[in-house]
């Protein structure tokens, strides 16, 4: 009995003195460590970078490099700080350089303005990234018209009494001329309806293009208006008009009129008369050539409240008489 309890405090005192052997290491390992870290190192860390100072006039027409590589001179303290979390500095475009149309710049002449921006106790040894290419151009603006996405079905008999109205019909936009030039026009989200009946006043927004954050518009989003009616048919009887007839010559038309069939929307439809058309028969297709032997209608004036206009007959005949 009294070996096992020997055995036992033995045991307890090993454990104790693997704990104070355990203590004194890591004591000993920060020490070190802290000790090492207060020495000054030379090593590289990534920063990212952002840039001021855009010449006048000019704007940035695609990010630059967003980070650089410099190499610090500093205590290990300040070096385990800027490697364990990218920090961010600023570069001056003031000196970019101009090389034909292309520009870039060189950072490491910057070296001083860097240091002012970090710990006082690190010293900017040099930029890995020794030269930096920037695109500049300048600033345009430019209106760009605007193509609706329209998907319409009408209710049987229905439809637009006239042209739909887009407003605004073109957007201004604003931004690096490499991204407006780039623009052609500017589409919207799709407008479906169908079995349409009444007029339609609806927003549509604009689909902007992949560079907007680059880009400023005048408008987001247009307004699709139209004016829609039941149609009906009209028809009428006018009497031939020939024009360019030789004052010398006698011209019998076969037959002496036609029937003009249109279609209008109701509400509009009292406003058609017989004035509405202008319909002619020019004879100078027969003096361009003699071998015809019909004289086809030309529309010289129509109603704008006339969807449809159909000629019956399409085509007349004529006798010349000396």
């Amino acid at each position: 009995m009294k070996t096992a309890t020997q055995q036992t405090n033995l045991s307890i005192n090993n454990k104790r003195k693997a704990k104070v052997f355990l203590f004194i290491l890591l004591l000993t390992s920060i020490i070190w460590l802290l000790i090492e870290l207060s020495k000054t190192y030379t090593s590289l860390a990534v920063f990212r970078v952002t840039y001021k100072d855009i010449p006048a006039g000019k704007l940035l027409q695609s990010q630059p490099v967003s980070e650089i590589k410099i190499a610090l001179k500093a205590p290990g303290f300040t070096l385990l700080k800027y490697k364990v979390k990218k920090s961010k500095v600023v570069l001056s475009l003031k000196n970019t350089i101009k090389n034909g149309s292309s520009f870039y710049m060189l950072p490491n002449q910057q070296i001083t303005y860097l240091k002012a921006q970090l710990s006082n106790e690190t010293e900017v040894v040099n930029v890995l990234n020794d030269t930096i290419f920037i695109e500049l151009g300048n600033n345009k603006s430019k209106k760009i018209p605007v193509n609706p996405s329209l998907d319409i079905k009408f209710k049987l008999g229905y439809n637009f009494i006239e042209n739909i109205i887009i407003k605004p019909d073109s957007v201004l936009i604003t931004g690096p001329e490499k991204f407006v030039d780039s623009i052609k026009e500017l589409t919207t989200s799709v407008l479906k309806l169908s079995d349409v009946y009444e007029s339609i006043h609806k927003d549509l927004p604009l689909k902007l293009p992949l560079q907007k954050e680059h880009l400023t518009f005048s408008a987001t989003k247009i307004i699709v208006t139209g004016k829609v009616d039941k149609f009906t048919e009209g028809k009428f009887m006018l009497p031939i008009t020939l024009i360019n007839k030789p004052e010398n010559m006698q011209i019998n038309t076969f037959p002496k009129e036609i029937e003009v069939i249109y279609q209008a929307g109701l509400s509009n439809f009292n406003k058609i008369t017989k004035n509405s058309f202008l319909i002619v028969y020019d004879f100078n297709q027969y003096k361009n050539d003699t071998l015809i032997k019909y004289l086809t209608p030309t529309i010289q004036q129509q109603s704008e409240f006339i969807s449809t206009l159909k000629i019956n007959p399409s085509q007349i005949e004529f006798l010349i008489q000396r």
